[in-house]
């Protein structure tokens, strides 16, 4: 491995005051901003993502503390090294990812053969030249590494790139005004050469998010977290009178004020209290406010509840004939069969090409009459609760009521981070547990960006109502 490409730091994460201290020592010529522990945070992770990659195979010309590709470097100002070979496996790897794309839409195409055989034939062709592809890219990237020195390329320059980084952070935290999850998520996509999108977090960066974020509040003196909005829950006391908050929610949600009022003085004497705009934005975000909103897999009412959560609850009617057990069995197969039939795909080699191919477009039908009969179901039982309703979790205040109290629970055992309980009402506690922060699924992340997203509309209101 190339030490150039990859500095070495021994002095990663050290307490504060020593950081402190001997700054002029660490970083010669630069001064040492707000940000310092953050950036010692960020390097290690990068460190440890990079040696990662060159082990997995997925660097793709990443270099450097700040783990940037040389166009994206490029792009920033920076002097960075770009031959043919790195151009060349930048193409390749174009081209690779458009032949696995082909190779899964054959996978899963229910389109007539005009040939018998086509299909599997397709997707032999097509995995085996992504594979090729992804071959000769990955020689060409190792020799474009090989030639990587500090006077060619600023990246592998760790006083230059110490600078770069705390800009790019220092704007990244004032564009997302100083929420330290939305901040080091728009750096990370800064630094990877992601184009704008309406959110800062995504799937594709939550985990480097997850670790810097948790480990800031492991390492940084509590003081320093005055200086970030941690999305940690508010006091009553910044809610403001009742009659400021329904102002905001608009007709749809104010039909419920009422009955979230009379739940909130029945359960909100927590210590993590819940906000009633917080909670009005979960409810937008799941039911639009509508009391009788049924998802494709069977939640149900303003809260989205589930079935087994709503009786874990202690909801008493819950309307759970047998087959909705069968189409909870029939998404489970539908996902075990997409997983075999993905996994069975990266085993295609030239010997047992037709072989595997045939094996994993088995799988992949499979998992599609899963799914359709999976849809059935779930739509007859949506058919059928509101034509019965029969269902405490279509009663507005049952919905409230039971969806407020497992919310304000989850607030509570993540000491008021709303992002994590966020995630937890969404995708569950031990998913949170699993990955440490929120899980790096569409929907979760989606969930909570919006969810936050209408909260700050409605704050925003609020502030200016009371400031009249």
């Amino acid at each position: 491995m190339n030490r150039d490409v990859l500095p070495v730091r021994n002095h990663l994460i050290l307490p504060l005051l020593i950081l402190t201290l001997f700054a002029s020592l660490l970083f010669p010529k630069i001064a040492i901003s707000e940000n310092d522990i953050l950036i010692e945070l960020i390097i290690s992770h990068n460190q440890k993502a990079l040696e990662e990659s060159f082990l997995d195979g997925s660097n793709k010309g990443e270099a450097g503390i700040l783990m940037m590709r040389p166009d994206v470097g490029k792009s920033l100002g920076m002097k960075v090294f770009m031959d043919q070979d790195f151009l060349d496996s930048r193409e390749l790897y174009q081209e690779a990812d458009k032949a696995f794309e082909a190779a899964e839409k054959a996978l899963f195409s229910k389109a007539k053969e005009k040939v018998p055989g086509q299909h599997v034939q397709a997707i032999a062709d097509h995995f085996l030249a992504y594979k090729k592809m992804t071959e000769l890219a990955d020689q060409k990237i190792k020799a474009y590494r090989s030639k990587l020195k500090g006077e060619l390329d600023d990246r592998l320059v760790e006083t230059l790139s110490v600078r770069v980084m705390d800009r790019l952070l220092s704007e990244s935290l004032r564009k997302s005004s100083n929420r330290l999850r939305d901040g080091l998520g728009l750096f990370h996509n800064i630094c990877q050469g992601v184009g704008k999108n309406s959110f800062a977090l995504t799937p594709e960066n939550i985990k480097f998010v997850n670790d810097v974020f948790y480990r800031f509040l492991q390492l940084a003196p509590e003081a320093t977290f005055k200086m970030f909005d941690l999305e940690r829950a508010r006091g009553q006391k910044d809610w403001g009178s009742p009659v400021n908050w329904k102002q905001i929610v608009g007709k749809s949600g104010a039909r419920f004020v009422h009955l979230l009022e009379v739940t909130i003085k029945k359960y909100n004497n927590s210590k993590y209290p819940v906000d009633p705009l917080l909670f009005m934005a979960l409810m937008r975000r799941e039911s639009a406010f509508n009391h009788l909103a049924i998802s494709h897999v069977g939640a149900a009412g303003l809260t989205q509840i589930m079935p087994d959560t709503g009786k874990g609850l202690g909801m008493k009617k819950i309307y759970k004939p047998d087959y909705f057990k069968e189409a909870i069995s029939m998404a489970v197969k539908e996902r075990r069969y997409r997983v075999d039939a993905k996994a069975t795909l990266k085993q295609i080699t030239e010997k047992n090409s037709l072989q595997s191919a045939k094996k994993a477009r088995i799988s992949a039908q499979r998992a599609l009459n899963y799914g359709k009969k999976k849809e059935r179901l779930f739509a007859r039982y949506k058919a059928d609760m509101l034509k019965k309703r029969v269902d405490d979790r279509l009663v507005p205040a049952q919905a409230i009521e039971h969806g407020y109290k497992y919310f304000a629970g989850l607030m509570k055992s993540h000491k008021g981070d709303m992002s994590l309980a966020l995630a937890s009402y969404n995708a569950g506690p031990n998913a949170v547990k699993k990955y440490k922060g929120i899980p790096p699924y569409q929907e979760t992340v989606l969930f909570r960006n919006r969810v936050l997203q209408f909260y700050s509309e409605y704050t925003e209101q609020r502030g200016r109502i009371v400031s009249k």
